[in-house]
């Protein structure tokens, strides 16, 4: 079994790569799409379902709050400050949690870096059965909260049912 000291620099590497590397990705799709198609325009991948469509977002993901750059701006930064603090502060020993937050970490910090030199974000993913326009920092804030309450409501019902036995 691995000490707590080295156990927790594992767990912060993985953090800290799952975050890295959503931040990656994110900053390398918009540079993709701001390259390769024009804003404002449309390319289909998937007829009727899956499309890539270049359009400026001032808002926060989905399009919610336009034109309040600098407010999402500030609630970013407290964002990443807090998903810090959790990280440390809760000692989060299992790997699934680490990447699941780096995950809304490199999310937060993939707009943040939009908002702060843009002064507004890039969208470009877009679905029929899903209206709104979204990016990978958008995907992965999101996959990253889903996972953690999951993962939170399974731990809750596990003790839960070693209580009631």
């Amino acid at each position: 079994m691995m000490d707590k000291g080295k156990r927790n620099v594992l767990m912060s590497v993985y953090f800290l790569m799952s975050g890295v590397a959503v931040l990656i990705i994110d900053q390398i799709t918009k540079y993709l799409v701001i390259s390769n198609v024009a804003r404002g325009t449309t390319m289909e991948l998937i007829p009727n379902f899956l499309y890539i469509v270049n359009v400026k977002n001032t808002g926060a993901a989905f399009g919610i709050f336009q034109d309040h750059t600098r407010v999402l701006t500030i609630i970013s930064l407290a964002a990443i400050v807090l998903i810090i603090i959790l990280k440390v502060i809760m000692d989060l020993k299992y790997i699934f949690y680490n990447i699941t937050l780096g995950f809304i970490l490199g999310g937060a910090l993939g707009n943040l870096i939009d908002r702060f030199f843009i002064g507004e974000v890039t969208d470009f993913i877009s679905f029929t059965i899903f209206p709104p326009v979204f990016n990978v920092a958008d995907a992965f804030i999101v996959i990253g909260f889903s996972l953690i309450i999951i993962l939170i409501l399974r731990e809750y019902f596990k003790k839960g049912k070693s209580r009631g036995s």
